[in-house]
């Protein structure tokens, strides 16, 4: 079975996608595909009503990040 993170909206006007760059500071291509399989209620153009639990696959960002190498040109 996948690893999973439940997460909880407590901000209004939030999409899946902010709602992703907000918990991991990145977003893998086909990442907001996965995380609206596991969540059959959300839309990826509408905002998420606060109180929504959200699912998020962390195997796939955790293998993402073994596997690339960062290079960062500021901090």
């Amino acid at each position: 079975m996948a690893t999973t993170l439940r997460e909880t909206v407590n901000i209004e006007g939030i999409s899946v996608a902010s709602a992703i760059w907000r918990k991991f500071r990145r977003q893998p291509v086909g990442f907001i595909e996965k995380v609206l399989i596991l969540n059959p209620g959300l839309s990826a153009e509408k905002t998420i009503p606060v109180g929504t639990e959200i699912v998020f696959p962390v195997e796939e960002i955790n293998a993402e990040q073994d596997s690339a190498r960062i290079i960062r040109l500021m901090d």
